[in-house]
């Protein structure tokens, strides 16, 4: 069950590295030199003994600007944090850290996920743990304690409600934060074995509550690999998990089959797999959506491989969405690996505008799929950088508008620390944007913090790094850090129909409202909104209302 990688830019220079976990021996970071290669490191990147680990997922966990990782284990009595200097050396923070679970309970460790559930701006953590009783469960939610003692940990677990089980044992392959109901707060779910899949709303007060049948999910058989996306269009994530199909001679006990959740937006899903298309994929492992096409919409990808019965030589799938309906074209487009896929991570490695695909098998060397026809279309990337939210910018929500006379046609992507199983995508929100635009009219980032950034008419094909504004102006409409004439145009179409800006009650909506506005409310918005910290801090009533209210007028 061995076998994680993680996509992200360790060494600071802008270009997408790859770190492998590997079972009995040392880690390998392999550093993107930028012309299409790697180069591995080993020791020259702190990993100088062999060791058990296998999950692997990353994140910066102390703000201080560079990517830490984290790594579970399978058969040893620890998991590892491995702190970043900022170059790609990596130091083991070791046993003393909470993070290590360093109780002598032996684990089989699964994947992790990095987010910030609690909306803080520092990262927590939660990791996986397969085939352990509930008593030893090694599965274990870690609150970062922050600004206090940035990448320090306490173990959470039982205080937020998640040492809740289906089984006697836990068999949680992955687990990842997601914001399914989109309350501004991280929710928790885990892709398990034998029907222990779970969905855990966030409470918003610290405090997760079990929602999984009610929600009408958890009907997976042996659950594997997840994946999110708005695979349909219509706003909110979708929730695929990765299962076993029975072989023809050995009919039980596996086989309940792929699971594809369609979020129907009220806290409740649908399951349609079949519908989709993406039933049966053999026995299936590490998973994603990603536009490989650049045509805006979310495809799949299940890497497989298991020896044994018919299950041999079993190969990846890729499946083509064609309006929420997913066509398998993998020999087409040259997937025709079969070897035991397990990890899997898209990435854009050759910088190129298309994302291509890494699969890591057990037993044997990965595969780099380049992909060589995506870029034929145009993209447009995101890297979110936090300042008042986690620096990492997870959690954060982006809406691209190509065209503001079509408004309802928009895709959104989460900015994510999880796995899928065992592995890591890069964190780059990748949008498709098909053969036709040029300009993006406008692009929207809800931060965690409840910072809401607006930019317009950006040009495609590039990949643009935003920074979260360290305060919002009520009167800075448009979001260009200042304001002017635009601003009160802005302000003047959203209030002037009904008078609601008359801010000095003479019955006009003009100029003289709009600096009235101005000068009155001017506050820096740190944590208000539905996005805000857990607890809530206390702040003026009438500013809270007034940003909701011109917040809500504003994004309609």
């Amino acid at each position: 069950m061995t076998g994680g990688v993680a996509a992200g830019d360790f060494d600071g220079d802008g270009r997408t590295d790859l770190l492998f976990t590997r079972l009995n021996d040392t880690n390998i970071f392999y550093r993107n030199l930028g012309n299409g290669t790697f180069e591995p490191r080993t020791s020259s990147a702190g990993f100088n003994t062999a060791t058990l680990t296998n999950g692997v997922v990353s994140g910066d966990i102390d703000n201080d600007g560079d990517l830490d990782l984290y790594m579970t284990t399978t058969n040893d009595t620890r998991n590892y944090l491995y702190l970043n200097d900022g170059a790609g050396f990596f130091t083991d923070a070791g046993t003393g850290s909470v993070a290590a679970l360093a109780n002598g309970t032996v684990r089989q460790g699964q994947g992790a996920s990095f987010g910030d559930y609690d909306n803080d701006g520092y990262l927590d953590l939660i990791t996986g743990d397969w085939n352990n009783l509930v008593a030893n469960c090694q599965s274990r939610l870690l609150r970062n304690l922050g600004a206090s003692q940035p990448g320090q940990f306490e173990d959470v677990t039982p205080v937020a409600g998640i040492d809740v089980y289906r089984n006697s044992k836990t068999y949680r392959f992955a687990p990842r934060f997601v914001d399914l109901d989109r309350d501004g707060h991280l929710d928790l779910t885990f892709a398990s074995d034998f029907p222990t899949s779970q969905l855990f709303w966030n409470n918003g007060d610290g405090t997760y509550t079990d929602g999984t049948l009610a929600a009408g999910v958890g009907t997976d058989q042996n659950g594997m690999g997840t994946t999110f996306a708005d695979y349909d269009g219509d706003g909110d994530l979708d929730w695929f998990i990765t299962n076993i199909t029975n072989a023809p001679e050995f009919p039980g006990p596996f086989g309940g089959f792929n699971r594809l959740y369609r979020n129907e937006g009220d806290r409740t899903f649908t399951d349609v797999t079949l519908q989709a298309g993406v039933r049966d994929s053999r026995w299936s492992w590490g998973t994603s959506f990603f536009d490989y096409d650049n045509d805006g919409d979310s495809d799949l990808i299940a890497t497989n491989g298991y020896n044994g019965g018919s299950w041999n030589n079993d190969r990846t799938f890729l499946w083509q969405n064609d309006n929420g309906v997913f066509t398998d074209v993998s020999n087409a487009l040259g997937i025709t690996d079969t070897l035991q896929g397990r990890g899997l991570a898209h990435l854009d490695y050759d910088d190129d505008g298309d994302l291509d695909v890494v699969i890591v098998n057990n037993l044997a060397a990965p595969i780099l799929y380049r992909n060589g026809g995506g870029n034929q279309n145009h993209f447009l990337r995101i890297q979110p950088v936090g300042t008042l939210s986690n620096r990492d910018g997870i959690g954060a929500w982006i809406t691209v508008t190509q065209d503001l006379n079509d408004p309802t046609a928009q895709i959104v992507w989460e900015i994510d620390g999880g796995c899928s199983y065992l592995s890591q995508n890069e964190r780059t929100a990748h949008f498709g944007l098909g053969p036709n635009t040029n300009v993006v009219d406008m692009i929207t980032i809800e931060w965690s913090s409840g910072i809401v950034q607006h930019l317009f008419d950006i040009a495609v094909d590039q990949t643009l790094q935003v920074t979260e504004a360290a305060h919002i102006d009520t009167a800075d409409f448009n979001g260009d850090g200042s304001i002017d004439i635009t601003d009160l145009n802005w302000w003047h179409a959203a209030y002037g129909k009904d008078n609601s800006a008359d801010a000095d009650g003479n019955g006009i909506t003009d100029g003289r409202d709009f600096l009235i506005w101005q000068r009155q409310f001017n506050p820096v918005i740190t944590s208000l909104g539905s996005h805000a910290a857990v607890p809530e801090p206390s702040s003026a009533a009438l500013l809270l209302l007034v940003f909701l209210f011109l917040r809500r007028k504003i994004t309609q």
